[in-house]
C-alpha cells in the first residue's frame, strides 16, 4: 500500500495532467463533452449571483491578428525570470496561437477563433488520453462579459485513473473539475508601460483521488490560472498558482507583458 505522502504526490501529477490541458487552452473556461458513464464531482461550486456587465462585446478582450504578437517578461516559482512570446498565425478559421514559454512551460500552440460573440478553442483535449476527448469547442470568452458568470470546461469522475493505493488491486478514480469566473476589472502594474485596467478571469482546476476499496476521498488539491484581458490589446498579465511537486506549499509563476506588435 502506498503511503498518505505518496498519495499527495500522485494527485498533484494528475492535477499537473489537468493544468496542462488548461495550459492549452490558456485556461480555458466551458464546453466540456462527457464520456459514458462518468460522474460528475461537486467539486464546481454554485455560480455566484451574476454581477454588472463590462462588456458587451467578449471580442474586444481578445485580438486574433494574423502577424501579430505579444512579449511578456516572467518570473518562475523559483524566482528566477523568463520571456515569453506569443505570436498569431492566420489560417483557415481564426489563429494559431504559439508561445515560447508560457508560464516557463515551453512551447506550445492552440487554435483560436471567434464564433458568435465568443472566444473558442474548438480543437478537442483528451486530458486522460484514453481516445475520447473531455474537452471540446471550449469558450475561452463569451458575450456579455458579466462580473461572476461561471462556465465550466470538465466536471467528470475518470474511472481507473491513478494506480492502486488502497490495496485492493485496483486503480483508484479520480475527480477532475475545470471552471472559469469573471472577477472582474483591476488595475494591472506594467514594468515600463502605463498601468491598464483589465478584465481578470480565474480559472480552477481541482482534482481528488476516489478509492475504489470504500469510496472514500482524499484531499482535493486545487490549481488556479488567472487572465487579465485588456481592451483591443489582449492578455496583459498571466499568473499560476499551483500546488508544490513535493505536496508542500505552492508554486507561483506570473508574466506580465512588455510589449506588443501588429494590432490596429
Amino acid at each position: 500500500m502506498q503511503t498518505r505522502e505518496s498519495s499527495s504526490r500522485l494527485t498533484w501529477r494528475w492535477l499537473a495532467v489537468a493544468s496542462v490541458a488548461s495550459l492549452m487552452l490558456a485556461g480555458c473556461g466551458g464546453g466540456g463533452d462527457d464520456e459514458g458513464g462518468d460522474d460528475t464531482t461537486g467539486l464546481v461550486p454554485t455560480a455566484p449571483t451574476l454581477g454588472a456587465t463590462l462588456y458587451n462585446d467578449a471580442t474586444v478582450l481578445r485580438p486574433l491578428v494574423d502577424g501579430a504578437s505579444w512579449s511578456y517578461a516572467g518570473v518562475n516559482a523559483d524566482g528566477v525570470a523568463y520571456t515569453n512570446v506569443v505570436t498569431h498565425e492566420g489560417v483557415s478559421s481564426g489563429v494559431e496561437e504559439t508561445a515560447s514559454d508560457t508560464f516557463d512551460a515551453g512551447e506550445g500552440s492552440v487554435h483560436v477563433i471567434a464564433s458568435n460573440g465568443s472566444i473558442i478553442q474548438p480543437d478537442p483535449i483528451d486530458v486522460n488520453e484514453d481516445g475520447i476527448p473531455d474537452i471540446a469547442s471550449a469558450v475561452e470568452l463569451r458575450s456579455p462579459v458579466r462580473v461572476n458568470d461561471q462556465f465550466v470546461a470538465l466536471d467528470k469522475r475518470l474511472s481507473n485513473m491513478v494506480p492502486d493505493i488502497d490495496g485492493d488491486g485496483r486503480g483508484e478514480a479520480l475527480d477532475l473539475a475545470t471552471y472559469a469566473r469573471v472577477i472582474g476589472n483591476e488595475d494591472v502594474v506594467l514594468s515600463g508601460l502605463p498601468t491598464m485596467t483589465a478584465v481578470r478571469i480565474d480559472r480552477i482546476t481541482a482534482a481528488r483521488v476516489v478509492l475504489s476499496k470504500d469510496g472514500s476521498k482524499l484531499p482535493t488539491v486545487t490549481s488556479t490560472i488567472s487572465t487579465w484581458y485588456a481592451p483591443s490589446i489582449g492578455i496583459i498579465r498571466r499568473r499560476l498558482d499551483a500546488p508544490a511537486e513535493s505536496g508542500v506549499g505552492r508554486d507561483v509563476t506570473d508574466e506580465r507583458i512588455t510589449g506588443w506588435s501588429g494590432l490596429p
